[in-house]
């Protein structure tokens, strides 16, 4: 023990060495948030709203974790933490004794200093006496209020809002402009209350289908460690379980750059604070811990939208659900809230030390029956009123190697399952191997494991990773997915299969500077395309190549580069385009104004080499745009501190286009070569 000890006290030492004065810099969480959002931007797309993502990391930030108290649950909740280095943080806690130091988790087995550097802003050791026992007077007098309100629009005015009244033509019930209201209360970690009013572009405001105000609420009210109730939600919640075969609502991590995010990490049952809306549950949700056992029950109403069509042996149908949230035209305001869905089900967790199994079981039913259109691709798709589903999920440590895996249940349709593992081969070297099998009979509503496709049915797949880190400033990953797809997809009239192919080097050669180098192949079958009843099947094979410059001028200014190159290829017939950009960060220390920008070039073929890259917003706001075409892409944010507990922010962003004299198509068409939107943001906190 005492060795160990002076093990610990020797890498603190070295450690604050390493990170020096650096700790907690700004530049280090929008680093951090770029390279989550990233991962996940090709999943969700452009419009996903990743709040949930980033107010949960700036809580963690304003509340760090104590190292000596966490059970893993809440460094679960960080997103970039793998389950075996949560393991191996816990395991050296009971051999070792309480951290000294949040410096000592260079220790800790496992600990990349990747993982290490941007872990360090989120954990802390307090004092015991630091944890005060509250009283009712406390929640009220030491709480914490946040109320932030934002507004936005986009210019010109697109085509739907110029169509008359009386035309008769579908065209935009609402104005352009959008707004977002949000309020928090929090007290430290016991009580949470979240209320979010959204109104999108195009939709009503008190009026039509929208005439109590906004399109889209959302509340719940959050409370934690209340005797053996660990977790309680009232309102909107959202559950995540396993690795996301049996149900999973939220964001959820896919293949890339970090390769520890194959093994997911459950958070179980969380209130729903994010404003998309679609992936959540409305009711009652609570978890019970006793000993190593949680026993989480839930049950949910909630109002969905959906494309009704013609009755089904006397019940009214639908075709699908809508998962948007946008009700701007007559056919989505009458499609808003027409289907209603009951959902209720449990969870059961067990907890070792060095493993665990879960198990989850719910039942779904919908006031309508779900007739998906007559496509050939949709034979095995759900269809009926009533869906119910179970799942087993195990994780485990086996000396160097950490093993995971789900398998889950269709009631009478079909099954699923997969199963990973990640060796630590060396403190320099580690593998990832991941292997599943979908059936195509397996169609669940809430079923974000990882998968290939646009939901983990109908697939199979091995993929195998490593990720090299010879020395602190290099780290190289790579990985290679094969997979197939058993029975036809959309723009896919045969079974086919396809490789994802992936390399990226990182060099930092000092804390403020990094450079990214990426390669990514993909090839998969589609249609060949024409009149015939049944298309040949075509090879598309897409390569990206990336370099990425992120570097620090000093205490004020930071930047960051990027080159990106696309090749696309289908049937010999090829497209290319490239993007470039330069993005700038200022923030001087003590100063209430700081701004960031970027300038970009682009010239793409068209949609085919499209490429998306991460932007900075207003807080809580990222985007994802689509470069497309041939033009300039700039934007510029500002945020002012008026005063204590008040600031402002401000946005303008915009695309001008050099090879079209329209933008859009459909009810979004602008005309002209330009298209721009300003957003503003006020947020209050006492």
């Amino acid at each position: 023990m005492a060795f160990r000890r002076c093990l610990a006290v020797m890498s603190i030492l070295l450690t604050m060495h390493v990170f020096g004065q650096s700790e907690g810099e700004a530049g280090d969480m929008e680093v951090l948030l770029e390279q989550l959002m990233e991962e996940m931007a090709e999943q969700f797309g452009e419009d996903f709203d990743y709040s949930e993502l980033t107010e949960r990391l700036h809580h963690y930030l304003k509340n760090p974790i104590d190292l000596n108290r966490t059970d893993g649950r809440d460094l679960q909740a960080l997103g970039f933490v793998s389950a075996w280095q949560i393991r191996n943080l816990l395991a050296h806690r009971r051999e070792s004794g309480d951290f000294i130091s949040v410096y000592e988790l260079q220790a800790v087995e496992g600990m990349d200093m990747n993982t290490l550097r941007f872990l360090l802003p989120f954990v802390a050791v307090y004092d015991k006496t630091e944890w005060l026992h509250a009283n009712l007077r406390a929640y009220f007098q030491e709480g914490e209020h946040d109320l932030m309100l934002r507004y936005g629009r986009s210019m010109p005015l697109a085509r739907g809002y110029r169509i008359a009244d009386s035309s008769g033509r579908s065209r935009y019930l609402g104005s352009p402009d959008r707004y977002f209201v949000r309020y928090r209360y929090a007290f430290r970690d016991k009580v949470q209350f979240s209320i979010n009013m959204k109104k999108d572009a195009g939709e009503r405001f008190f009026g039509g289908a929208q005439a109590q105000g906004f399109d889209f609420y959302s509340a719940s009210l959050y409370l934690r460690q209340l005797g053996n109730w660990q977790k309680i939600v009232i309102g909107d919640f959202g559950l995540q379980f396993g690795q996301g075969l049996g149900i999973w609502t939220g964001m959820a991590f896919g293949k890339g750059s970090m390769l520890q995010m194959m093994a997911r990490q459950e958070q179980g049952l969380r209130p729903y604070t994010s404003s998309n809306e679609y992936f959540y549950l409305r009711g009652l949700a609570a978890t019970y811990v006793k000993g190593r056992i949680s026993f989480t029950p839930f049950v949910s109403y909630k109002p969905m939208t959906a494309t009704m069509q013609d009755s089904v042996n006397g019940m009214r149908s639908f075709s699908s659900i809508s998962q948007t949230g946008l009700h701007r035209t007559p056919s989505e305001a009458a499609n808003r809230n027409s289907l209603r869905q009951w959902l209720y089900g449990a969870n059961t967790l067990y907890r070792g030390r060095y493993f665990q199994l879960g198990a989850t079981y719910y039942h779904m039913e919908f006031d309508g029956f779900w007739q998906p259109t007559d496509r050939l691709y949709n034979r095995f798709a759900f269809a009926g009123s009533r869906s119910d589903q179970t799942s087993l999920y195990y994780d485990f440590n086996a000396g160097n190697a950490y093993v995971y895996g789900e398998g889950a249940y269709q009631w009478g349709r079909g099954f699923a399952y997969l199963n990973g593992a990640i060796f630590s081969l060396s403190h320099q070297l580690s593998a990832l191997v991941f292997h599943r099998h979908y059936q195509k009979e397996y169609d669940v509503l809430y079923n974000q494991a990882i998968a290939e496709g646009s939901e983990a049915s109908n697939e199979r797949g091995f993929y195998s990773g490593l990720s090299f880190q010879p020395h602190r400033q290099l780290e190289w990953v790579a990985y290679a997915d094969h997979f197939s797809f058993p029975w036809l997809r959309y723009r896919v009239d045969a079974p086919s299969n396809g490789l994802d192919l992936f390399t990226q080097l990182t060099y930092s050669p000092q804390r403020t500077t990094r450079i990214l180098l990426r390669y990514r192949y993909r090839d998969k079958a589609e249609n060949e395309g024409g009149e015939s009843a049944f298309d040949a099947l075509q090879s598309v094979k897409r390569q990206q190549m990336r370099l990425d410059l992120q570097y620090r001028g000093n205490d004020a200014w930071r930047f960051r580069n990027r080159v990106e190159y696309i090749l696309y290829d289908k049937g010999g017939d090829r497209e290319k385009g490239y993007m470039v950009y330069q993005d700038v960060f200022y923030q001087l220390y003590k100063t209430r104004l700081s701004f960031n920008g970027r300038i970009g070039y682009f010239n793409t073929s068209g949609y085919n080499t499209r490429i998306y890259a991460f932007e900075n917003d207003v807080l809580y706001a990222y985007s994802f745009p689509q470069y497309s075409g041939k033009g300039i892409r700039y934007y510029m944010n500002a945020r002012w501190k008026i005063a204590k507990g008040l600031d402002a922010w401000i946005r303008y962003a915009g695309f001008t286009y050099r090879d079209r004299d329209t933008i859009g198509s459909g009810l979004d068409e602008i005309q002209g070569n330009r298209r721009s939107e300003v957003k503003v943001q006020l947020r209050c906190q006492l």
